[in-house]
């Protein structure tokens, strides 16, 4: 009798811990995807779901959670391709939908969860027709490309910026902001830097726009006066094949210190360090800036797709926290001059960067698990009735 009830009871808990709700979180490999996309199953995970992370052959920078499963499908981008290319995606992405409906099949997730790039499509499509709960992030002030096809059907679009353009009108919609690396969320509203003798400048590109900036930035430092340059310690991002270029630029002038690299891996710390940020407008690096509490010069990368960046640099510009420079008609003169001013004025760069962290969104990614347990627990309620 005892053992009958032991087995009974053994069985009960197996069955209870089966029926812990899996959560799918797919996107793809880059990091404007990948870095909000661990976020979010990071926090799914410490709110006790089971989580499986589906991506294409780039998700391969993912960084493996304990308890993460990760299975990659075939999928490619259609955008900007010849004709045979777009025909050659569109294969690639029919042919991973496949994939995904056997997959989810086998899941059965409660809720699929899309961060945005063609590579969350066949797993968001899939939910889609199996009729699972679907909920999208966008990263950026306008609905991207695989989002709006996805978007119908879908429960909540979570939003990194309000407004958000190109959003269908009948999609609920809420402003979370965009999920950062732990790295990042450690430095939250930094101390500004206090006056001193140093002014940091902290210039980067990311991998496609660092070559503006190592073209056209150095022309403006070399038209400051001499008394801002001997206070500068600049630390400049460059492509590989310009780190040359630019160290022989600054050479011989009076700066007090220049770093040259094409890439930092302590972007955390440098941002922390900043007086002031030259960068292009990625929805990833403005929440960095936000949650940091820095201000900056953004430069929008003209060749975005929707021009997105220069309305994820909008709202951040407008609130005071930062400056916004077009690249079309860019005068180095102009900005050395508007630049030479702020080193002047550190009070106005200190406000600049309240107003900055006065915009962050810190708990992204909570805010996002909070809806999708409000899924859950609403399909649960309707399944008893």
């Amino acid at each position: 009798m005892g053992n009958k009830r032991y087995r009974n009871q053994t069985k009960k808990k197996t069955h209870e811990k089966k029926k812990t709700p899996l959560i799918v979180v797919t996107t793809g490999g880059s990091g404007g995807h990948i870095f909000p996309a661990e976020s979010i199953c990071s926090a799914l995970l410490k709110n006790g779901y089971q989580v499986a992370f589906v991506t294409d052959k780039r998700g391969k920078a993912f960084a493996s959670l304990p308890g993460v499963e990760t299975y990659k499908l075939m999928s490619e981008a259609v955008a900007r391709r010849t004709l045979f290319h777009k025909g050659v995606a569109v294969m690639k992405l029919f042919f991973g939908s496949v994939q995904a409906l056997c997959l989810l099949q086998k899941l059965k997730p409660a809720v699929v969860i899309g961060v945005g790039g063609y590579a969350s499509f066949p797993a968001v499509l899939a939910a889609h027709l199996w009729s699972i709960p679907v909920v999208l992030h966008e990263q950026n002030a306008v609905l991207g490309r695989a989002n709006r096809i996805l978007a119908k059907g879908s429960r909540l679009i979570a939003t990194s910026f309000m407004p958000t353009k190109r959003i269908p009108s009948n999609i609920p919609q809420l402003r979370v902001g965009m999920p950062a690396r732990n790295q990042i969320l450690k430095k939250e509203n930094s101390s500004y830097p206090p006056k001193g003798n140093d002014f940091n400048l902290l210039v980067f590109g990311g991998s496609q726009g660092a070559s503006f900036f190592s073209r056209t930035f150095p022309e403006v430092l070399l038209q400051l006066p001499n008394e801002l340059k001997e206070k500068l310690v600049l630390t400049q991002q460059a492509r590989p094949e310009d780190i040359e270029y630019v160290r022989n630029i600054y050479k011989g002038q009076p700066f007090k210190k220049v770093t040259v690299e094409s890439f930092f891996d302590n972007m955390p710390e440098l941002l922390e360090k900043a007086n002031l940020v030259v960068c292009r407008g990625g929805a990833s690096t403005i929440t960095e800036l936000e949650i940091v509490g820095r201000p900056a010069m953004i430069v929008p990368l003209p060749t975005a797709a929707d021009d997105h960046q220069t309305e994820n640099a909008a709202g951040f510009c407008d609130s005071g926290a930062g400056w916004l420079i077009p690249e079309k008609g860019f005068s180095s003169l102009r900005v050395s001059e508007q630049l030479a001013e702020l080193m002047k004025n550190p009070k106005e760069l200190s406000i600049a960067a309240t107003q900055s962290y006065a915009r962050a969104m810190p708990h992204a990614a909570e805010s996002v698990v909070a809806e999708v347990k409000k899924i859950i627990e609403g399909n649960s309620k309707e399944g008893v009735n």
